[in-house]
C-alpha cells in the first residue's frame, strides 16, 4: 500500500512494525518501504511526500525467510510443515504430506508451494486462516457475483505459450517403471522425481489468469471466489481494493484478476 508522510507516519512505519488492515483486521509485518520524492505539493509548512510499503502476514511472514536450519520431514501433514518452518497459523482443510526438504537458506515459500501444486491445491484466506483447497473443488464453488452478459475485461488467450509452460510430467517409480502423468497432449515434458501418478497428474493442472477486470470498490470478493462474466464461471487469482485521496477527493476502487483451470481431472 502507499502512505501519505504526514503526522510522523514514516516513523511509525518502519521495517519489522506491525500494522492491522483488511475486513478481518489481521496483523501485517512491515519487510520493505520505498519512499518516493516529494510530490511538488505543499500541504501546511511541508512538502507532501508518500511511501510504499510491502507487508506480510504476520503468522506466516517466517516462511518468506531463509531458513537457520534444514526442515526434513516425512508422512507429515501441510500444517506441520508450516509450524517447522515457523509459522503459526492453523491450516484448514489440512492434507497429508508423504515427504517435504527444505535445506539451509532456502526460502520454505518456494518448497511449499510444489506441496500444493503436487497436491493441485492453492492456499485461501478465509475468516482469518489460511486453508488448503484443491483447484477443481474452488471452480465448482456457485459464483458470488454476476457480472453480467457484457463483457469488457481485458483477455490474454494462448493455447500456444500454455502448451510451452505447462509440462506433462513423468517419474521413475521403485521398480525403475516409468510413470507419466497427463500425456495427451503435444507438450513440453519434464521430469518429476519420486512422484505417484497422481501427484503428477496434479501438477499438470494449473490455474491460469485470462482475464482483468477493473470494478467499482467490491472488498466482499476475494481470491479463490468465483465470478460469472458472460456466462462463465472464473476463478479470482487476485483482488486488489484501492482507496485514494485525489486533491481532496475520495476515490476507490477494485481490480480482479480472474483465470480457468487447465488439464483440471
Amino acid at each position: 500500500f502507499t502512505a501519505k508522510l504526514i503526522d510522523g507516519v514514516q516513523e511509525k512505519l518502519k521495517v519489522g512494525a506491525s500494522i492491522w488492515s483488511g475486513r478481518e483486521n489481521l496483523r501485517y509485518e512491515v519487510v520493505k518501504t520505498d519512499r518516493a520524492p516529494p510530490l511538488g505539493q505543499v500541504q501546511g509548512k511541508s512538502q507532501q511526500q508518500a511511501m510504499k510499503v510491502t507487508a506480510l502476514l504476520h503468522r506466516c511472514a517466517s516462511v518468506a525467510r531463509p531458513l537457520n536450519g534444514a526442515v526434513i520431514l516425512s508422512n507429515t501433514t501441510l500444517g506441520a510443515i508450516y509450524r517447522a518452518c515457523g509459522a503459526f497459523m492453523p491450516v484448514g482443510s489440512d492434507f497429508a504430506v508423504p515427504r517435504f526438504t527444505c535445506f539451509k537458506g532456502k526460502e520454505p515459500s518456494y518448497a511449499l508451494a510444489q506441496v500444493l501444486q503436487e497436491e493441485g491445491a492453492a492456499l485461501v484466506l478465509r475468516n482469518g486462516s489460511i486453508s488448503a483447497m484443491r483447484l477443481t473443488d474452488m471452480a465448482k464453488q456457485a459464483p458470488v457475483s454476476d457480472i453480467g452478459q457484457v463483457d469488457s475485461s481485458a483477455k490474454i488467450e494462448s493455447e500456444f505459450l500454455q502448451l510451452q509452460d505447462i509440462p506433462s510430467y513423468y517419474s521413475v517409480d521403485d521398480t525403475a517403471a516409468i510413470v507419466t502423468g497427463q500425456m495427451g497432449q503435444a507438450r513440453r515434458v519434464a521430469f518429476l522425481a519420486r512422484a505417484d501418478s497422481r501427484q503428477l497428474r496434479n501438477v499438470s493442472c494449473v490455474l491460469v489468469r485470462n482475464k482483468t477486470v477493473d470494478s467499482t470498490i467490491c472488498q466482499q470478493i476475494q481470491a479463490g471466489d468465483v465470478l460469472r462474466v458472460s456466462g462463465e464461471n472464473l476463478i479470482v487469482i487476485t483482488a486488489a481494493h484501492a482507496f485514494e485521496s485525489l486533491e481532496g477527493a475520495q476515490e476507490s476502487r477494485s481490480r480482479l484478476w480472474l483465470g480457468s483451470i487447465v488439464n483440471a481431472q
